[in-house]
């Protein structure tokens, strides 16, 4: 978020689940005040007239829309559920946090920001009072990882960071190829060794490291919304054999796949 948000002036509203299909769509609707819209199942694509704008959320994804924004929506495929939370935010006036516009969340703090988006909503359910200072320092959290979408990148010529970040990039985008590093160093054309240096120069952290986080960061995000099995997703994310997968998963996230994959329903 581009702006510091101060909890106790974020004036809480409405929070509802519910499930978008060919009969339910989203809008078409301005408010006049922010609306956190999340995408728990399924995918939706929302549509800014007046900005000429449009996005596609593909769960777990989510939009926050700026005062003043009118939006319309659908369900992409049968049906997506999707839960929505109005709110008020009584701070200094900033143009762009009060609108027209949206913001949306970093790819890879999506499944994080969903976790708190669920517990946003039981508090929501069991609320009678008591939970609305605790809500609004939660719903300030969820708001640190909203920003405006990068669709205007300029271009500049690679030096060793730009590199790293395109090979990191790449990796996630072609896990199922990225048996080692030797695989996600060739993307950019130099030796393991010579990849291993440049990530510890840069992140301080060891790459092997970095490689495997990113694959069950891949698997958390395939288990909470998808119905592949363990072996499909250990293929998808550059596993052989799905015991691998499942014992790394476990040895760092502490939980079977499995287990997790109950833990991160958001509705059972």
């Amino acid at each position: 978020m581009n702006k510091e948000i101060d909890s106790a002036r974020l004036d809480l509203k409405t929070h509802q689940f519910g499930r978008v299909d060919k009969r339910m769509r989203i809008g078409p609707v301005q408010w006049p005040y922010h609306d956190l819209l999340w995408i728990h199942e399924g995918s939706v694509e929302v549509h800014f007239a007046a900005l000429d704008d449009g996005i596609e959320l593909v769960a777990p994804a989510g939009v926050l829309i700026l005062p003043g924004t009118r939006f319309a929506g659908h369900a992409r495929g049968t049906f997506a559920t999707a839960s929505v939370c109005h709110f008020a935010y009584g701070g200094a006036y900033d143009p762009a946090f009060f609108g027209p516009g949206y913001q949306v969340v970093g790819e890879r703090e999506r499944l994080h920001v969903q976790n708190m988006v669920r517990l946003a909503m039981h508090l929501a359910r069991g609320s009678h009072g008591g939970n609305t200072g605790r809500r609004q320092r939660l719903l300030a959290a969820i708001l640190d990882g909203f920003d405006f979408p990068d669709r205007h990148k300029t271009a500049a010529a690679p030096d060793r960071d730009d590199r790293l970040t395109a090979a990191w990039e790449l990796a996630g985008e072609k896990l199922a190829d990225m048996r080692t590093l030797c695989d996600v160093a060739a993307l950019i054309g130099i030796n393991e060794s010579g990849f291993r240096a440049l990530h510890r120069t840069a992140f301080k952290t060891p790459a092997g490291e970095f490689l495997r986080d990113l694959r069950l960061s891949r698997a958390e995000e395939l288990l909470a919304t998808t119905g592949f099995t363990q072996s499909q997703i250990a293929a998808q994310i550059g596993y052989r054999h799905g015991a691998t997968f499942s014992a790394a998963f476990k040895k760092s996230r502490a939980m079977s796949p499995g287990a997790y994959r109950r833990w991160s329903k958001p509705f059972a």
